[in-house]
């Protein structure tokens, strides 16, 4: 199974002629969709439409006719990704049940796991864990292998109905309504690539999301010499300001360590008074060219 690093290469290899940015927002959709059935001559909408809503028919015999498959994968694409989630107020799919399913998915190269990077909360010698902690376990989160099949059980799957019968207009809105969203947890993923990249000389041996029970982080990287950096991204039309690294210094105090610097990642650049700003690691769009190298 290719990295997303090698994913995101190959896919450029194949539309060389897009820029970064179409180049990412593209890569989130058609991220494992078959590159020589896709032509990607528009903005991103327009090839959406192109490509998947006119071909809905077609393309839907892939994609399973088991319905709790379809129910898990849904709440998958659009939920939290925790492990667990798809038994919270759903009294359809029992704990074994699910485990199978889950097993299937697997095998099937449909789904793989996101190992949480929390720690089990430490008990002290005669001493009870506070209340909200008894029975408390870390959990696991569950990513799609493809872009496309996120995509999929984003925004297809819940108008099936209506594309059954060619209509088309409620579901495309709602694509142009959350594809910002959508895109931001592939700039995530790239961004935890990107600075890892040695041209920046910050020696990551780690990064990743990371999550507690407190809230979560968009990026989590360790250094070779033991410190951390946090990071945030922003796939937005709207310039990173100051108050979104005071948001994020606010968050880290929620963390078991100590944070060394702090990055941010952007899709629309940054302001002036956060390019003043010290200690502090900023990466635009342009940088993300990086990944393509070689």
């Amino acid at each position: 199974m290719l990295s997303i690093k090698n994913e995101f290469k190959e896919f450029y290899k194949a539309f060389a002629y897009l820029d970064i940015r179409e180049l990412i927002e593209n890569f989130a959709v058609f991220g494992g969709f078959d590159k020589e059935n896709i032509k990607l001559d528009d903005d991103l909408f327009e090839n959406i439409e192109q490509n998947i809503l006119n071909n809905y028919h077609l393309l839907k015999k892939e994609f399973f006719q088991n319905q709790d498959k379809n129910l898990i994968l849904q709440k998958i694409a659009i939920g939290d990704r925790k492990q667990y989630a798809i038994y919270r107020g759903n009294n359809s799919i029992t704990q074994i049940k699910g485990r199978i399913l889950y097993k299937e998915l697997y095998q099937q190269n449909i789904i793989k796991k996101e190992f949480t990077r929390e720690s089990l909360p430490k008990r002290e010698k005669n001493r009870y864990l506070k209340k909200e902690l008894r029975g408390y376990s870390p959990e696991d989160k569950l990513r799609f292998v493809k872009n496309f099949d996120r995509f999929w059980y984003t925004f297809i799957y819940p108008y099936y109905k209506e594309l059954d019968n060619d209509i088309k207009q409620n579901c495309l809105e709602n694509i142009k309504r959350g594809s910002d969203k959508f895109v931001s947890l592939t700039f995530e993923e790239l961004s935890n690539e990107l600075i890892k990249e040695d041209i920046f000389g910050l020696n990551i041996i780690q990064s990743g999301g990371y999550w507690d029970r407190h809230t979560e982080y968009d990026l989590l990287a360790k250094q070779d010499n033991g410190r951390y950096i946090l990071g945030e991204c922003k796939w937005t039309n709207q310039k990173i300001c100051k108050n979104e690294l005071t948001k994020l210094k606010n968050k880290a105090k929620y963390l078991p360590f100590e944070i060394d610097k702090y990055a941010l990642f952007s899709k629309n650049g940054f302001s002036e008074s956060l390019k003043q700003e010290k200690d502090i690691l900023l990466f635009e769009l342009n940088k993300f060219k990086a990944l393509l190298r070689g």
